[in-house]
């Protein structure tokens, strides 16, 4: 066999079902950026996988809500019925903690694990890779900072074999191993990570078919934030801005199918589960104010993170407007927005810019993400030291870093208060 045609064989094996070539519904095996399974029913092969890793005694970890579930019950079954010993770990915070991860990194130690598997959105997932980097490599999380330049040396096996199961498509955290977490002592979200923490991906998307519909418009929100966020970063990376602007076709096409008959439409739920993940190998390049601010925010008033990304994103679009209206013709363009003037014509990058921010806010409607922070949870009466400590919170946060606009504290309190009081996106200015 030619040696381009066994590579093709190894890397892309693909068992097609009966939804298409083209369809995403199908099965297929890839490399990048991690080893991953995808397609509906693979979750069955989950003791297979832990056996090609040397693993027979995972811990699982998921969050509060997820552990109680009869998808946890079925993984946990599946594997028990194949002779592993599992314990369930799931006392995880929507928002998790580092309480949560020493808790974690405990009961490991207690199970004798030697791997991990991390189940859920971006609770489960991250929590379960925070657990695997301290575990048994006796480092804080502070030492796993991802802005940290030389990560801490850790002995060869030291940090345990991670198979992640998404059980959302909108978090992407089943990617890599960056993992977020809440601060507890200093009340901010700081990100981890190590790269001798291996992550292999098992990617069924028959899993999210109990996905109530709010949290599909959520955390698919959070996807299209992903990969929007990522493409206007002002860094030449075309790689990443190829699968960003992908990324985004598929949630213009499927999201809302997702949302309206997520319970029976496979094909609708695969889509989303790539959109997903190709966002998060997009965001590689980097992410901007809406995460400056949602972050934060999450470790203080503890909002769902796809949510909160939901109501900030049109304002972000508005302000980055002078920055990213090239980009958002490309973007137009790709998922042919219409641009247009009465006769037709190109209108340039203004009414490309205007064109996908229309299509953001009918999208939101659509979904019914709520239109201000007020409505989500986070009081309206809060007072100006509160306001001044979020800009500053936000300001802090090197994930708003690559804004394609800097912003400092007093640009987040404006952004924070717009969003909290409802102002129309198309209103808000910085002056």
């Amino acid at each position: 066999m030619p040696i381009r045609r066994r590579l093709a064989s190894a890397c892309s094996r693909v068992r097609a079902r009966s939804f298409g070539v083209a369809a995403a519904s199908q099965s297929a095996d890839w490399l990048f950026p991690v080893p991953t399974h995808f397609g509906p029913g693979r979750a069955a092969e989950l003791p297979s996988l832990l056996a090609g890793l040397g693993a027979s005694r995972p811990l699982l970890v998921t969050d509060e809500a997820l552990g109680a579930t009869p998808l946890v019950a079925r993984l946990v079954a599946s594997l028990r019925e194949a002779g592993v010993v599992v314990r369930v770990f799931d006392e995880v915070k929507a928002n998790p903690t580092d309480v949560n991860v020493r808790a974690g990194a405990a009961a490991f130690r207690a199970h004798g694990a030697d791997s991990l598997v991390a189940v859920g959105g971006g609770s489960g997932l991250d929590a379960g890779k925070l657990i695997a980097m301290v575990a048994n490599t006796g480092l804080d999380l502070l030492e796993v900072e991802w802005t940290v330049a030389t990560p801490a040396a850790v002995a060869p096996g030291a940090i345990p074999p991670v198979i992640t199961v998404p059980t959302t498509a909108g978090t992407g955290a089943e990617m890599d191993s960056a993992s977020m977490y809440t601060d507890t002592a200093a009340g901010i979200k700081r990100c981890a990570c190590h790269p001798a923490c291996a992550v292999t991906v098992l990617a069924d998307p028959e899993l999210t078919l109990s996905l109530p519909p709010h949290l599909t418009a959520w955390t698919g929100m959070d996807a299209l934030t992903h990969a929007l966020e990522a493409l206007f970063v002002d860094a030449y990376h075309p790689m990443c801005d190829a699968v960003a602007i992908e990324a985004a076709r598929a949630v213009r096409d499927w999201l809302g199918a997702a949302y309206a008959r997520g319970g029976t439409d496979v094909e609708a739920r695969s889509q989303m589960m790539a959109a997903s993940s190709m966002a998060a190998v997009a965001f590689q390049k980097g992410l901007g104010a809406t995460h400056g601010l949602s972050e934060p925010l999450g470790a203080v008033y503890d909002v769902q993170h796809g949510l909160a990304n939901a109501v900030l994103l049109p304002y972000v679009l508005v302000l980055n407007r002078h920055a990213i209206e090239g980009k958002c013709a490309l973007l137009a363009r790709a998922l042919q927005l219409p641009t247009g003037g009465a006769g037709g014509g190109d209108g340039g990058d203004a009414a490309a810019f205007d064109a996908v921010l229309d299509w953001v806010l009918a999208l939101g409607a659509e979904l019914r993400i709520p239109r201000s922070l007020a409505e989500i949870g986070i009081s309206a009466d809060l007072g100006d030291a509160e306001f001044a400590a979020m800009g500053a919170k936000a300001a802090a946060n090197p994930t708003g870093s690559t804004n394609p606009v800097a912003l400092d504290a007093a640009d987040y309190e404006k952004l924070f208060r717009a969003a909290l009081a409802g102002t129309p996106p198309r209103e808000f200015s910085l002056l």
